[in-house]
């Protein structure tokens, strides 16, 4: 038995990422500045940008330089309190390259040393090559999701971006049909940018959990907690896509166990849970102890998880050691490198350099 000496700091559970993309090649500097000068998330995505841009990047990369990139984003995850990280594909968009990013999953997860939960998002953007949306999710559902399902690399989930103008309630209908079909777990992008019906459509599929719900109605949050469908809100999206934060309080209040994500992603490049905590308190008015329950308990069950997250008996040995003095500090301290050690199973995967 190792004993650990943490005297004089903060303990919590090991953080919780239940919601990145940070499999991926290349960057996408440039349109923050885009953004800044008014133009919107979909009309980059239009003119060929966003997922789009990210999708060609990531095709014409190898293996290995995925894996060292994305490894580079897990690392400073893990330097922030990250023990486990739930990672999306979904910038292959056809069954070889979705098939590459699935095989780079575990050597992600071993050279960072954190835990990697795969995910399947076979409907992100419709790639060149597809006349319309609709043509593109006969695609997925035929020939991509029977290769994924029998990959060697077999994801938990599989996931679909339901939003005007990327992909329909009645695509995603399809989809997730399918996927739960072939025995995946369900999740589901929603209401982001407009109120799609995709809070509805999640409670209606029995999704794990559905994410953004910016743009949610009454109804379909209502249906969510009524079903104990788990929201993955992400508050760093809102601030760097310039749109207006989810309503917590309504969700919450619906029944919907909240749970907080960093959306990691060439549109979102956040590596800091504790500034996503912050933003949280600031733009989602949630409480420095909800915020918390965001990223460790809460975010755990947004992957079907109580082995994680916590602090008990019987629960994975993830833990963090904090350099501040209570976990009030979390989302108010920011910016700092507060975090001295970081343990998952038991065994430390980091350690503060000493200065």
């Amino acid at each position: 038995m190792k004993t650990v000496d943490a005297r004089n700091s903060l303990v919590t559970p090991g953080f919780v990422d239940p919601h990145t993309h940070l499999a991926f090649a290349g960057a996408r500097e440039d349109e923050l500045e885009r953004k800044v000068r008014g133009e919107s998330y979909i009309s980059i995505l239009e003119h060929g940008g966003g997922i789009a841009r990210t999708i060609r990047d990531t095709r014409e990369a190898t293996e290995e330089r995925i894996v060292r990139e994305s490894s580079d984003r897990l690392k400073q995850l893990v330097a922030n309190g990250v023990t486990t990280a739930e990672v999306k594909t979904g910038y292959g968009q056809n069954t070889e390259d979705e098939l590459k990013l699935l095989r780079s999953f575990p050597k992600i997860s071993r050279e960072a040393g954190a835990e990697v939960v795969p995910t399947f998002l076979g409907l992100h953007a419709t790639p060149e090559g597809f006349g319309k949306a609709s043509d593109y999710v006969d695609y997925a559902v035929k020939e991509m999701l029977p290769a994924v399902s029998a990959s060697k690399v077999r994801p938990v989930f599989s996931d679909c971006f339901c939003e005007d103008g990327v992909f329909s309630n009645e695509d995603c209908r399809k989809y997730l049909r399918a996927s739960a079909s072939l025995g995946f777990r369900l999740k589901i992008h929603a209401d982001e940018f407009r109120e799609s019906g995709g809070a509805e459509l999640a409670a209606s599929m029995g999704c794990v959990s559905a994410d953004h719900l910016v743009h949610s109605g009454a109804v379909g949050v209502e249906a969510m907690g009524k079903k104990g469908v788990v929201a993955v809100l992400l508050p760093g999206t809102s601030l760097l896509s310039g749109i207006k934060y989810a309503d917590a309080r309504a969700i919450g209040e619906a029944g919907s166990p909240i749970a907080l994500g960093t959306d990691l992603s060439p549109n979102s490049w956040i590596e800091s849970p504790q500034m996503v905590m912050a933003l949280a308190c600031a733009g989602l008015r949630l409480t420095p102890e909800e915020a918390l329950l965001g990223f460790t308990r809460n975010a755990a069950h947004a992957i079907g998880r109580d082995d994680i997250g916590t602090l008990k008996v019987g629960a994975r040995a993830d833990f963090v050691l904090h350099s501040v003095p209570g976990y009030r500090f979390l989302p108010y301290r920011v910016g700092g490198s507060y975090v001295e050690k970081v343990f998952r199973g038991g065994k430390e995967i980091f350690s503060k350099p000493e200065i």
